[in-house]
């Protein structure tokens, strides 16, 4: 399928590069930068932007932002928007007591690893250049940005939390004071007191908030499914306006397709969500696959969704998947039971009948011999489609 320009994909990169000058230039005030130096800076920013988009792009289309080649980017843009006000609160702080680790286990819990360390040393950079940092300064940060995103995704449940918050609470404690002996050649009673309070920080955003944020990051791709399935979306209520006899339907070939996705374990929430967008694309004038693949990827939809509207009935490419099969087959049946129920009356044929041919017609065309359906589960489709008494 063709990649397409997605407002709401570019409008959070355009929220993460302005957030990004922000902490520069808030930096830049505190610390009383003149002109030219925030010129310089921002020249800095500018070049980290042109890599982080390019890198941002390159793992979505690999499918590693969440296994979504079709992210728009928003969790990411508030990982990134609570990272930098953590780190921009740390200019308030000691010198070799900045929130790097926080930082770092934060923006874990939002991003991918390799976007995670990326933002993360970046923010470590800038504190320090403005900051006037010496070298041992930024080598604490960026060890403690490298330490808490490799921790970070080293905790998987609550058994292992505590764990790794005595982990950190150890890393924040010890690593100022080593590295302040590293540079003055003094100890400093009092960085150890503060890196225990902000480890003790850390422990308890681990303990009672880090698990909920892995798991929701981890969910995307389903609480996105739940997302367009509410029938308050913007784009189910557009289609509920546009036409109700549409909606109906959409929403029958939804209902039916889950059921029927049950029964052979397809993917339930991806058949009621292709099942009720399969014929989106009935909202503009044209190719029905092609306006319906541009609605779709305009919502940044998933991809196994989008994958099986860019599949409507055959048109361009055959069903490749299971769920692709199951929607195109309850979507045209429906079709062919609405139309005789408005031409002869419900009395005058026979749904069993029809339900039976139609699904068999289909299936002796080949349209389903790509799509890894086996005849074992067409067959306990058509049963079920047969005996539900629900279709109309």
């Amino acid at each position: 399928m063709k990649d397409r320009f997605v407002v709401k994909r570019y409008r959070n990169i355009v929220m993460i590069a302005l957030m990004t000058f922000v902490y520069t230039i808030a930096a830049g005030l505190l610390y009383g930068l003149y002109l030219d130096e925030m010129l310089l800076f921002f020249s800095l920013d500018l070049i980290f932007l042109v890599l982080l988009v390019y890198l941002l792009e390159r793992s979505r289309m690999q499918g590693k932002i969440f296994g979504n080649r079709q992210t728009d980017y928003k969790r990411i843009w508030i990982g990134f928007f609570f990272a930098a006000l953590i780190m921009l609160a740390g200019f308030f702080l000691p010198e070799f007591l900045k929130p790097a680790l926080i930082s770092a286990v934060l923006l874990a819990g939002f991003c991918p690893r390799e976007l995670a360390l990326s933002i993360g040393i970046f923010f470590d950079v800038i504190l320090c250049l403005i900051s006037g940092g010496n070298i041992q300064e930024l080598a604490l940060y960026c060890l403690m940005t490298l330490f808490g995103c490799m921790l970070a995704y080293a905790v998987k449940d609550r058994k292992t939390q505590l764990r790794y918050g005595v982990i950190f609470l150890c890393l924040s404690a010890m690593l100022p004071e080593l590295f302040y002996y590293m540079t003055y050649r003094e100890i400093k009673s009092s960085l150890f007191f503060y890196g225990m309070g902000e480890g003790l920080l850390l422990a308890l955003f681990l303990l009672f908030f880090y698990q909920k944020l892995c798991k929701e990051k981890q969910t995307e791709i389903s609480d996105k499914l739940d997302d367009i399935l509410d029938s308050a979306y913007p784009l189910s209520k557009e289609l509920f306006i546009f036409s109700k006899a549409d909606y109906r339907h959409a929403r029958r070939v939804s209902e039916t397709a889950e059921k029927c996705a049950l029964l052979v374990d397809a993917d339930a929430k991806v058949c009621a969500a292709a099942g009720f967008y399969y014929r989106i694309g009935v909202l503009e004038i044209g190719s029905m696959v092609e306006n319906g693949v541009k609605f779709a990827q305009r919502e940044c939809f998933p991809e196994a969704v989008i994958r099986i509207i860019s599949e409507y009935n055959g048109e361009k490419e055959l069903p490749s998947s299971v769920e692709s099969a199951i929607v195109h087959m309850v979507d045209g049946l429906m079709k062919k039971l609405e139309v005789l129920r408005e031409q002869t009356g419900s009395s005058e044929w026979n749904q069993d009948m029809v339900i039976y041919q139609t699904l068999n017609d289909f299936s002796a065309k080949g349209l389903y011999d790509q799509s890894g359906l086996s005849m074992n589960m067409f067959l306990k489709i058509r049963e079920y489609l047969v005996k539900e008494e629900a279709l109309l």
